[in-house]
C-alpha cells in the first residue's frame, strides 16, 4: 500500500481541465462583460499631439531666437491690415447706404400746378379729359398733370369736398379704391418726384387710369 504522502508528491498540485465554451459563453452574456478592448481615448490623442507640437515649437525658437521675433512682426502686420481693411469695408458700406437713401421730396407738387389748382374749372370727367388733350397739345406738362389729377378726382365718388392739397394717394385712400394706388403712386411720382416727366410720361399714366376704371 501506497503511504497518503507518496500519492500527494507524485500528483500534480493544480489539474487543468477544458473549459466548457458554452457554460463560458453564457457567462460572459449573462453578466454583460465587455469583451472588446476599450480603445485610444480620442481627446488624449489631441492633447499628446499638442504637447508634441509645443515642445517643437519651443525647439525652433530656441534654435533661431530671430524666427521669433520675425513672426512677432508678421502678426503685428497682419493686424494692422486686417483692421485697415475693416475700416475700409465699413466707410464703402456707410457710404453706399447714404448714397441708397433717397432726397426727401418737396412738400408741395414740384412742378408748381398747386398753386393754380385754387382756380381750376368746374369740369366733369369728360371735360377734365379734354383738357389734358388741349394742354399737352400745348406742351404745357404741368398742366396736363393737373387736369389728369382733376380727371382722376371727377371719377372717382368721395363722400367730402375734395382738397387740391390731397396726393393722389390720399385721394384713393377717401374714394376707397386701394386697386388705383399702385398707378395713383405713379401720378405722385410724375408731380413730386425730381426727374422732369414728359408728355409721353402723362399719356401712359393716363392710360393706366383708363384700364382700371373702364
Amino acid at each position: 500500500m501506497t503511504p497518503p504522502g507518496a500519492l500527494a508528491a507524485s500528483q500534480p498540485p493544480f489539474v487543468l481541465h477544458a473549459a466548457q465554451e458554452g457554460l463560458l459563453r453564457q457567462v460572459l452574456a449573462e453578466t454583460r462583460v465587455a469583451r472588446a478592448p476599450a480603445g485610444p481615448d480620442l481627446t488624449g490623442y489631441f492633447s499628446a499631439l499638442a504637447r508634441a507640437f509645443a515642445r517643437w515649437l519651443a525647439g525652433m525658437f530656441s534654435a533661431r531666437p530671430s524666427l521669433a521675433d520675425n513672426l512677432l512682426l508678421a502678426v503685428g502686420v497682419f493686424a494692422i491690415a486686417a483692421v485697415g481693411l475693416g475700416l475700409g469695408l465699413l466707410a464703402v458700406a456707410i457710404l453706399r447706404r447714404v448714397r441708397a437713401i433717397p432726397a426727401r421730396g418737396p412738400t408741395v407738387a414740384r412742378l408748381g400746378w398747386t398753386e393754380t389748382a385754387k382756380n381750376a374749372p368746374a369740369l366733369d370727367r369728360p371735360g377734365w379729359r379734354g383738357e389734358i388733350e388741349l394742354r399737352l397739345s400745348r406742351g404745357d406738362v404741368a398742366g396736363a398733370l393737373e387736369a389728369l389729377w382733376w380727371w382722376l378726382a371727377a371719377s372717382l365718388t368721395v363722400d367730402e369736398a375734395i382738397d387740391e392739397s390731397w396726393t393722389t394717394r390720399e385721394l384713393l385712400v377717401r374714394a376707397r379704391r386701394p386697386e388705383l394706388l399702385r398707378p395713383g403712386a405713379a401720378l405722385d411720382t410724375l408731380m413730386y418726384g425730381r426727374r422732369s416727366p414728359s408728355a409721353q410720361d402723362v399719356g401712359a399714366c393716363l392710360a393706366r387710369f383708363e384700364e382700371k376704371l373702364s
